[in-house]
């Protein structure tokens, strides 16, 4: 039966221990001196090395060599690497989690260890016991025979007993850097006789967010695919990760907010096969990497990349703002959160990717500042403001003269509105008065009668779209106003966003705030 790479090459001395140089000479120096504790809390995330760590010093606490310890070829070493003593001893507290298998932990270890100087007891997962089992296992860490040495591992140390914690000493190891992890990766293709390119390691060191034996397991199963010979597509196409260029690309996209190539490119990543989840976390990793870019320029301690790709970086976020990387990566990550209970997935994505284009969308204070910040660009380019031209409010709105609407530029709701709905509620079509009552503005513009929503009622304004509900509108309105006009619904954002021209979106953002008469374009 096949072994798992990270049981195979499982560390069986200090030296093969990665990140953790802060943890290993604490230890090393305990053992040289004698100063052996009686209980250790091993914490930190998954794949970390807490396991292999407990397993090394306990070895190293009995080992009967003179020199560097554990020798690994005394007969102690050997045989608890074997396990043909039950001197070092693993408890999965996730299975063993009751107080009776910490009563009969209790009664055990009274009796002394069979062959070396300790008995070691490693318990995994420690936070999965239940109170009355750390009730029970308080008092054998208070007061414990002087053979017995507890290490105590874990992945979430919030979770154990104040008086657990205050009686153990505690580490706490760090993700392993990407670095380490694709040092050790090499180390084990050459020990294999297998070819792998560094960009290929690097993504999946990269993928596995600290943990060396998620990056072990995932280079088992593309060399199992690839056998001795594995390129960087072998491991794009096998592990589901986005390749870094995709990222790139749809970045630009919204860079460019061209949601029709946004929608285009989750299309194709949907074609692929590709976890929409975990695209969506690179691509948040990706924001970051930007965001880093902006901030810092000394990026190489912080972003362990080729240099290629950290120069594409460097390149992109010359186009975008900080304040704007904030705001798409607040976006990314509410969908992130939200996804996790969505069956459909990509629906959530689209809208997220769509907010992150367009910043009326979003309601966050990022997406003002960052609307602010395109005005000002749009008016340093060539729009100003003509205040000489200003007219009072009084004379914006042309007045209704004769029941025919002589120009208006402005919301003309509340003088038509009244007429409206008491048509309507003599038609009975009270449903159609109520949804136009929620309409945030009417206005005139080139022979059409334009009723504008704000972006919350889509429903209302989709429902009063449809042509049958449409013509109705427009057959009261025009008998209201004795008028041939069409009537056309919107929302907000629509009256807004124009993504093919920049220009005409800047002076249709300024008519909103001020009036267009008062503008003005340079030459």
């Amino acid at each position: 039966m096949h072994k798992a790479l990270y049981r195979v090459y499982r560390p069986i001395k200090f030296e093969d221990i990665l990140g953790q140089d802060h943890i290993i000479k604490t230890l090393k120096n305990q053992i040289k001196s004698n100063n052996i504790g009686h209980a250790y809390l091993f914490c930190g995330s998954r794949g970390t090395g807490k396991t292999s760590t407990a397993k090394v010093f306990a070895r190293a606490v009995n080992c009967l060599g003179e020199d560097e310890k554990p020798c690994n070829e005394c007969n102690v070493c050997k045989s608890i690497l074997s396990e043909e003593i039950m001197d070092v001893i693993e408890i999965d507290a996730a299975s063993n989690n009751g107080v009776d298998d910490i009563r009969e932990l209790r009664e055990n270890v009274k009796y002394p260890p069979s062959v070396g100087k300790y008995k070691v007891y490693i318990i995994d997962e420690v936070h999965m016991l239940s109170q009355g089992a750390f009730n029970a296992l308080l008092k054998t860490l208070e007061e414990p025979p002087k053979h017995i040495i507890f290490i105590l591992a874990t992945t979430e140390p919030h979770k154990i007993p104040a008086t657990i914690l205050s009686r153990c000493q505690r580490f706490d190891f760090k993700r392993v850097t990407v670095t380490d992890i694709v040092y050790r990766m090499k180390m084990i293709c050459s020990d294999l006789g297998i070819s792998v390119d560094d960009k290929g390691l690097n993504l999946i060191a990269k993928s596995s967010e600290g943990a060396l034996r998620d990056a072990l397991s995932m280079l088992d199963q593309v060399i199992s695919y690839s056998k001795n010979d594995i390129t960087y597509d072998d491991i794009v196409e096998l592990l589901g990760i986005v390749d870094s260029s995709f990222l790139l690309k749809i970045t630009d996209h919204i860079i460019n907010k061209d949601t029709k190539l946004i929608l285009n490119t989750i299309n194709d990543l949907i074609v692929w096969g590709k976890d929409i989840k975990q695209f969506l976390n690179d691509l948040i990793d990706h924001f970051r990497n930007l965001m880093i870019c902006k901030v810092s320029k000394d990026v190489g301690d912080i972003l362990i990349f080729t240099e290629e790709y950290i120069n594409d970086l460097k390149n992109q976020s010359e186009d975008i703002s900080l304040n704007e990387i904030i705001r798409i990566i607040n976006i990314l990550s509410n969908c992130e959160n939200n996804i996790k209970y969505s069956s459909n997935q990509r629906v959530l994505l689209e809208v997220a990717l769509i907010k992150a284009c367009q910043a009326s969308l979003d309601e966050a204070k990022e997406s003002i500042v960052s609307r602010l910040e395109n005005l000002e660009k749009i008016i340093l380019s060539g729009v100003k403001i003509d205040t000489s031209k200003e007219e009072s409010n009084t004379n914006k709105v042309k007045k209704i003269e004769n029941n025919k609407i002589v120009k208006s530029d402005t919301n003309i709701k509340e003088k038509i509105l009244p007429e409206i709905l008491d048509y309507m509620k003599k038609d009975r079509q009270v449903p159609v008065a109520a949804m136009l009552k929620e309409a945030d503005k009417f206005i005139v513009e080139d022979n059409t009668f334009v009723i504008i929503f704000k972006d919350a009622h889509n429903f209302l304004k989709e429902t009063l779209s449809k042509e049958e509900k449409r013509q109705y509108v427009q057959k009261v309105i025009n008998n209201i106003l004795n008028q041939n006009l069409k009537v056309s619904f919107f929302l907000e954002s629509e009256r807004i966003i124009n993504n093919e021209n920049t220009e005409d979106e800047g002076i249709k953002i300024l008519e909103k705030i001020f009036d267009k008469d008062l503008i003005q374009v340079k030459e």
